[in-house]
């Protein structure tokens, strides 16, 4: 059973009630012929929506033209893309899921997420290698296999099981574009060896820490602390964010009629679309008051 079907609406749904859903979800597809296959490889997905934008993604591979199911999972649908070089992409070792990579120029570090779009790989793989033997990705063996992406973006967006929402804080200033720019390229200078770049970063968060420092001694964290984004858990793709609410909609899930609250949040001058039970989150969300949380990142690269 995946957690996070309850970001969705399916928070009342056991293990035995999840499993007739997807046999439903799938008999439902092929009836309606809305199945993707890739033919050379015998990989098929369907789509179940469960509402706006969201719905639950089931894999399966065919076995003498029969499709036979092997794991599904949640996702949101998002539209802010990222902005980075390269996506490096990497098969998960006890499924055919990936996990994606890539330096996210915006918040100057390296996000890893959970792959939405397998099939668009996957068809990104046989075009590429063309004649050429296809890599040994969709074997067990190849798991530890890593394919470099170059000049591609990826959408994220993310699921919460568990939030809170704060109150905003007073901004003493808008934020200095030139000067989150030139961080931006410093940052990008220092991946690349510039030792003046990494001197500048270092003195900027020292000056950051000390002013840090004083300021926790008379008030609280969240007063000082405008948005967050850290890695979370031993899951690599779970990260602990705080931001701020940009847009905020109340979808109903089509099956269940739970209320599921769609937020797109700016943490770290990142922007993305999430999803959060209305039963797991504490507090009343609006534009403008912050968001606080645990979520699962997912992404769709644009191959």
């Amino acid at each position: 059973m995946n957690l996070y079907m309850r970001a969705l609406g399916f928070s009342r749904m056991d293990s035995k009630a999840e499993a007739e859903f997807i046999q439903e979800g799938i008999k439902e597809c092929i009836d309606e012929g809305l199945v993707l296959k890739n033919q050379k490889l015998n990989r098929g997905s369907m789509v179940v929506a469960a509402g706006e934008s969201m719905g639950v993604y089931i894999y399966g591979r065919y076995e003498e033209n029969r499709f036979v199911y092997e794991y599904h999972f949640p996702f949101l649908m998002g539209s802010v893309g990222t902005q980075n070089d390269e996506i490096t992409i990497e098969r998960h070792l006890d499924k055919e899921s990936f996990a994606a990579v890539c330096d996210e120029a915006k918040t100057g570090v390296t996000l890893i997420f959970y792959l939405q779009n397998i099939m668009d790989y996957l068809d990104y793989l046989v075009k590429a290698a063309g004649n050429q033997k296809l890599p040994e990705l969709l074997d067990t063996r190849g798991a530890s296999v890593k394919n470099p992406v170059p000049g591609k973006r990826a959408v994220m967006t993310a699921l919460s099981i568990g939030g809170m929402i704060l109150l905003p804080i007073r901004k003493k200033q808008e934020k200095d574009k030139e000067a989150e720019e030139s961080r931006r390229r410093r940052i990008a200078a220092a991946k690349r060896g510039d030792e003046q770049a990494m001197e500048s970063l270092t003195l900027e968060d020292i000056d950051t820490y000390t002013e840090i420092s004083h300021r926790i001694i008379h008030e609280d964290v969240f007063s000082i602390v405008d948005s967050t984004f850290m890695p979370c858990g031993v899951e690599c793709d779970q990260y602990s964010v705080m931001g701020e609410i940009l847009e905020l909609s109340e979808v109903r899930n089509t099956y269940t009629d739970e209320k599921v609250y769609q937020m797109t949040l700016e943490c770290n001058n990142m922007v993305f679309r999430m999803a959060i039970n209305e039963a797991d989150l504490l507090g009343e969300p609006a534009v403008g008051r912050r968001f606080k949380g645990q979520v699962w990142l997912q992404g769709r690269v644009q191959f």
